[in-house]
């Protein structure tokens, strides 16, 4: 289901329109023949040492063939950062009522992409702030995206142990089960990731870090993502350009009774490009996105004790005193858990056509609420970059 939004929000296509734009680029491309060999630029062939002698001035060279791998008649030179150049960038976000301004894309005389939003309107919001401090201002211009899992209108609102707020179902319109929507596939490439073996590239999440959670979820009905709410969007991929890089921070009412269980909610970040088919963003362990994984900084369980810890004790919070986040104290995640603000960089190459997906949803159930604020996209300079995240610095 396609969120229709104000006459000032122009959502450019639909998810067919940009699966379809994607599907014949999935294998990686053949680069082109050259005819390798080895010159010598030494015309005597009479005496090797000699020839062994004029080494230092280059005797021996790689043949690399015309020069014209990629057959635009332009002589190839290697990637550097010294030939990307990051297109200018103004933020566009002031005032807008366009989730895709608020993170830093279509803004005017700027690349374009087409963007959809998928889910309930009560699950999308544009904000300038989580709480009432800068933990989470944004990371561009002055507004930024907060998709969820339930009601975006119920986060700023200081909640407490009852779940006042923060624990809503959305309506089965928007749970689905057994898969997720296209492009994104759960299931792992195999024994390696795309990063070891780039011939796994469209076999599955190149990641391989969503199939164990999804799986571990099942319930009667299979593996089912309720209140799935998303943004995608299909870009080309500008000239000379070598990466790509968002902010994202995580929250979740699922901690602290959930941690350490694989019942958890999950923010997926998808990337579908001709290098890598997958989730980008996970922590340096293989875990995706949710209570469990390696950045949850904030955690605010201020009196713990036996009832909450539901499947494992977080150690590091057991005591009284040991984890308090004032921060969320003004946001329905009081009592609960999220990130700081991350990063995640990819590689791409030039002028592929990519497809994005940012996608969070609650796993097993409906209520327990998650939500994923997203800002800063980038176009960057980062050549070959497997996918990483980080805290921003």
């Amino acid at each position: 289901m396609t969120v229709t939004f104000p006459p000032t929000l122009t959502l450019l296509t639909t998810v067919a329109l940009a699966l379809a734009a994607c599907a014949d680029k999935r294998t990686p491309e053949t680069e082109g023949d050259a005819d390798a060999g080895i010159l010598d630029d030494d015309d005597d062939d009479d005496d090797d040492d000699d020839d062994d002698d004029n080494d230092e001035s280059g005797g021996g060279k790689l043949d690399l063939g015309d020069g014209d791998a990629d057959g635009d008649g332009d002589p190839d030179k290697p990637p550097s950062d010294d030939d990307c150049d990051i297109p200018e960038h103004e933020p566009c976000d002031d005032g807008t009522d366009d989730p895709f301004e608020a993170i830093g894309l279509n803004c005017p005389g700027e690349p374009q992409v087409s963007g959809s939003v998928t889910g309930s309107a009560d699950a999308l919001a544009i904000i300038e702030r989580i709480g009432d401090t800068n933990t989470w201002a944004p990371t561009e211009g002055v507004q930024y995206a907060l998709l969820g899992s339930g009601r975006t209108d119920e986060f700023n609102r200081a909640g407490g142990a009852d779940l006042e707020f923060c624990n809503s179902d959305l309506g089965g319109d928007y749970d689905l089960a057994g898969e997720l929507p296209a492009p994104i596939d759960v299931e792992r490439v195999g024994m390696q990731d795309c990063t070891e073996n780039p011939a796994l590239v469209g076999t599955g999440d190149c990641s391989n870090t969503l199939q164990g959670q999804w799986d571990a979820a099942t319930n009667t009905s299979g593996p089912t993502a309720y209140d799935y709410t998303e943004m995608r969007f299909t870009a080309t991929v500008p000239s000379t350009v070598t990466s790509v890089s968002y902010d994202f921070a995580f929250f979740s009412t699922e901690y602290p009774y959930y941690f350490g269980s694989p019942y958890n909610d999950m923010y997926v970040g998808w990337l579908e490009s001709r290098n890598w088919t997958g989730n980008i963003s996970f922590d340096k362990d293989g875990n995706p996105i949710s209570v469990n994984a390696g950045f949850l900084d904030y955690r605010d369980v201020p009196n713990p004790g036996p009832e909450s810890w539901g499947y494992a004790v977080d150690e590091e919070c057991d005591t009284p005193g040991a984890c308090v986040a004032p921060e969320l104290h003004e946001t329905c995640m009081k009592n609960h858990a999220g990130t700081a603000w991350l990063t995640t960089t990819v590689g791409v190459e030039e002028f592929d056509e990519i497809t994005m997906v940012f996608a969070v949803f609650d796993l097993s159930d409906p209520i327990l609420d998650s939500y994923v604020a997203i800002d800063n996209f980038v176009w960057g300079c980062e050549p070959g970059e497997p996918p990483n995240t980080h805290p921003v610095e």
